[in-house]
């Protein structure tokens, strides 16, 4: 029988280790961490924070976040600018197009289907 798997305390993790860039760098490449919690099949849940920096982004998944902390700017293909900021949530859906912004520090809770 599967058994609960949890991830305490995101907020305050200090294990995250570095990882590959989420996007493509526009610019200098932030800095990236991340701590992966769960991986089955296609889904994939964890804690991942990025430092300041534009990514370009072209998702061929479908993720559903919620920001611990920062702020995020994304502008769509289409230039839909979108401003998330700690204690929101949304889902990028599968092939979603677009500019990430990071103006603060984020990290953010996620789950990733692919």
């Amino acid at each position: 029988m599967p058994e609960i798997l949890i991830q305490k305390q995101a907020a305050a993790l200090t294990d995250l280790i570095d990882v590959e860039s989420f996007g493509e760098p526009i610019g200098h490449l932030p800095k990236q961490t991340d701590s992966g919690f769960y991986s089955v099949g296609n889904i994939d849940a964890g804690t991942w924070e990025c430092e300041p920096g534009k990514l370009r982004l072209d998702l061929d998944i479908m993720e559903f976040c919620h920001l611990l902390k920062g702020h995020w700017r994304l502008t769509s293909e289409s230039g839909q600018v979108t401003d998330i900021k700690a204690g929101d949530s949304w889902v990028f859906p599968r092939g979603w197009k677009g500019e990430a912004e990071v103006l603060e520090t984020v990290r953010k809770v996620y789950l990733v289907i692919s």
